[in-house]
């Protein structure tokens, strides 16, 4: 019992004396931290709590300080701490609402992406690029001469997105614009998002340009991709027109793969010269540039039981 009550005598002169000086250890601590800097003032806040929480049960209670006076000292320091609190609690949240699936985990089908805002749409754009391993940024409605999401690829290319959430299809003239932006950006690969997809003139003229056009089953098909659990069988809604599809689509087509090449989702195509002429496979969409195919695995055979 003596012991115990030495060792306090010592503990609680101690521990008066370093939380005396808790501003300075706190943002000297946060000065010489090169990373992470918030979880060092929580750290450093949290152990000087222990200390002050310590002195709760001193005999003599404190009545001054060599900073700050009693009890503003310990008032202010509660402060700092809800301070330091409330801003990890808006970076956790940040962190869960920008990985992807956080904020349109329940987006599935074209209605969906329509129900959204202009802005979610973007945000929701750039979230996928993100999921893919690319740095991808909405630029916002001032000066962005079209531009709607800027890519910072994974393999140091630029990339340019323009996001149409409209009720009608893509004309050729959208995308011939686009494509004199991407030049006057010096971007090197280009893409639009089109809800409800674009017509058979806008597809025809991107033919063979490094624009790759993503009606909305095709990107909530990469965004499944990217956020859904594996063994999710939840699926988007039909296209809603024929000439949004870039290709015809079996009964057997599921999600498309990756190009190995270029890192994006691949489109279904079939062959139209060759032995294998009239046969699907999937192609990159950045043909000619990317020659990358893939073959479309075998329909398996429920005839026999």
């Amino acid at each position: 019992m003596r012991a115990n009550i030495g060792l306090m005598d010592i503990l609680f002169p101690m521990f008066d004396l370093v939380f005396d000086f808790w501003p300075f250890l706190l943002v000297s601590s946060v000065i010489n931290a090169r990373r992470n800097l918030l979880r060092t003032a929580l750290a450093i806040w949290a152990f000087l709590g222990l200390m002050r929480l310590v002195l709760v049960f001193n005999p003599t209670p404190i009545t001054q300080s060599l900073l700050i006076p009693e009890p503003q000292s310990t008032g202010w320091f509660l402060v700092v701490g809800a301070v330091l609190g409330l801003v990890q609690l808006g970076v956790i949240a940040r962190n869960v609402l920008r990985a992807p699936g956080g904020k349109f985990g329940r987006v599935a089908t074209v209605d969906d992406l329509l129900a959204l805002s202009p802005r979610e749409f973007e945000e929701m754009v750039a979230d996928l690029y993100r999921a893919y391993g690319h740095d991808a940024k909405r630029t916002g409605s001032l000066g962005d001469h079209g531009v709607d999401v800027r890519v910072r690829a994974a393999n140091g290319e630029k990339w340019v997105v323009q996001c149409k959430r409209w009720r009608t299809p893509v004309g050729e003239p959208v995308v011939r614009d686009f494509y004199g932006m991407m030049q006057h950006e010096k971007a090197d690969k280009g893409a639009i998002v089109a809800v409800r997809g674009f017509t058979p003139q806008a597809r025809e003229w991107a033919r063979g340009k490094p624009i790759i056009l993503y009606d909305g089953n095709e990107f909530l098909r990469a965004w499944k991709r990217a956020v859904k659990p594996a063994g999710s069988t939840k699926t988007a809604s039909a296209p809603a027109t024929d000439a949004a599809q870039p290709s015809p689509t079996p009964a057997l087509a599921s999600d498309p793969p990756l190009c190995p090449a270029c890192g994006v989702p691949m489109v279904l195509r079939v062959a139209s010269t060759g032995e294998h002429r009239g046969k699907p496979f999937y192609g990159c969409p950045n043909y000619p540039r990317c020659r990358e195919i893939q073959p479309v695995p075998d329909r398996p055979d429920t005839s026999a039981k």
